[in-house]
């Protein structure tokens, strides 16, 4: 694998082919260490600019990730399966006898720790959150702020927003965690959840989200907005979950 002088490419682009192909076949596994800059010049005979170059093109497309120091190495396949069609499952939740909620659930049984520190405060609805609970931009919605972990390490961020005469007293205004879980104490307020709208959506991350979620440079991140409906097809929570994409695989499993 040379340069071609005769590709009409850039000479970084090249280089940034030929590295993205060894990533691709395997020949530099996840986590494996690329060659260093020197080891890069010498090998392919191009300028440091052109190394330099081709290696932001491939941390820019998220192949890999680098730090000061300590040189490029390929991204690690995601660790962590998220189940989206099992997040809120009543069965699941059942099944746990309101001791652990579904988020809880799909964590230990990947053999880790769950744990979620959460946040409550009253703030007025965002427009895109409005439009969702078909409620008024600027009325009064409960959010419920949460990073949540497995094995201590933060794994994702869930904000939930709830029209304020819906929960208004419930347990949902506390800050503590909830073991059974908020769709749990929905359901004890007479609001089922009985499905579910979700869109996705991909970007990369705030400088908070960053901070939170603990994020290598150039890691970007799955937006899930999911918004529930009881029983009587009224729209009961929005839902925010940012999943790193270093963490997750996203999972649906759908009857056809």
């Amino acid at each position: 694998m040379t340069i071609n002088p005769a590709d009409p490419r850039p000479r970084y682009q090249q280089l940034a082919g030929l590295i993205r192909d060894q990533i691709r076949s395997g020949e530099l596994p996840p986590g494996t260490r690329v060659p260093t800059e020197v080891e890069l010049r010498k090998r392919y005979d191009v300028s440091r600019n052109t190394v330099r170059d081709a290696l932001e093109v491939l941390r820019n497309e998220g192949l890999l990730i680098s730090s000061q120091g300590r040189g490029a190495w390929v991204r690690a396949e995601p660790q962590m399966r998220y189940h989206a069609s099992l997040t809120g499952s009543r069965t699941k939740r059942l099944e746990a006898e309101r001791r652990l909620d579904t988020f809880g659930q799909q964590i230990r049984a990947q053999g880790k720790v769950p744990k979620q520190v959460s946040t409550v405060e009253v703030a007025p609805a965002p427009v895109e959150i409005a439009r969702l609970l078909n409620l008024t931009e600027g009325d009064q919605v409960v959010v419920r702020r949460r990073v949540q972990f497995a094995d201590d390490e933060p794994l994702q961020l869930g904000d939930s927003y709830y029209p304020l005469d819906l929960v208004q007293g419930s347990k949902i205004m506390d800050s503590a965690d909830v073991l059974e879980g908020t769709d749990q104490i929905l359901e004890d307020l007479g609001h089922t959840p009985t499905r579910y709208h979700d869109q996705i959506t991909w970007r990369m991350p705030t400088a908070e989200e960053s901070t939170k979620l603990r994020l290598a440079p150039a890691t970007p991140v799955g937006r899930l907005l999911r918004t529930s409906y009881d029983q009587h097809d009224q729209p009961i929570e929005a839902y925010e979950v940012v999943l790193p994409s270093d963490r997750h695989v996203l999972v649906y499993d759908v009857d056809a």
